[in-house]
């Protein structure tokens, strides 16, 4: 008995056994020829629409370059003990074509606050306010060169940030590919 169980399960193990799985297309956004990101069935999504409106959700599908997403409507809901929580309203079903992202906001990485100048506008005016306020209570004498270099690291950071891009702006630099999976 069981040897026969032992040949039977010898057996299918060399039976070729196919799982039919239906993958779902993706998107990539990419930099010329370059895939920055992928984003699939199941992903946290957020882009910017061509009239302005930022929109994110969770992506249901790809279809023949068509977006299908869902986003929850969650409110703050009081309770009788006067607290307040999250709860889910509903689910709102949302349907874009891939031309109609303007752009995609860039992922957060560490020491924003260092990279896009914040860091370096409040170092700046924060050492010409102590500077100043210094040599009034001491009645010492105010340094202009401290003061234009202090303003300087300000006007730097300033610089920094209005120069930081914080999208990739789909055109002619950055691209979204639809990838097809299944052939239909």
């Amino acid at each position: 008995m069981h040897t026969i169980i032992r040949l039977a399960l010898i057996a299918l193990l060399f039976i070729p056994v196919t799982i039919a799985a239906q993958q779902s297309d993706f998107i990539s956004l990419k930099k010329k020829d370059r895939t920055i990101k992928s984003y699939f069935k199941g992903s946290s999504f957020e882009f910017i629409h061509r009239n302005g409106t930022g929109i994110s959700g969770y992506i249901d599908r790809i279809y023949k370059d068509t977006l299908y997403m869902y986003a929850y409507d969650i409110r703050m809901t009081p309770t009788p003990w006067g607290t307040r929580f999250a709860d889910t309203i509903g689910r709102i079903n949302l349907k874009f074509g891939l031309h109609e992202i303007a752009a995609i906001p860039k992922s957060r990485k560490g020491f924003e606050f260092v990279r896009n100048g914040t860091l370096f506008m409040i170092g700046g005016v924060g050492y010409a306010f102590l500077h100043t306020f210094n040599g009034l209570i001491q009645k010492a004498k105010i340094h202009p060169s401290t003061l234009a270099i202090s303003g300087g690291v300000a006007l730097a950071g300033f610089t920094m940030r209005k120069l930081r891009k914080y999208y990739y702006p789909i055109g002619e630099k950055y691209t979204i590919s639809y990838v097809q999976l299944n052939a239909e």
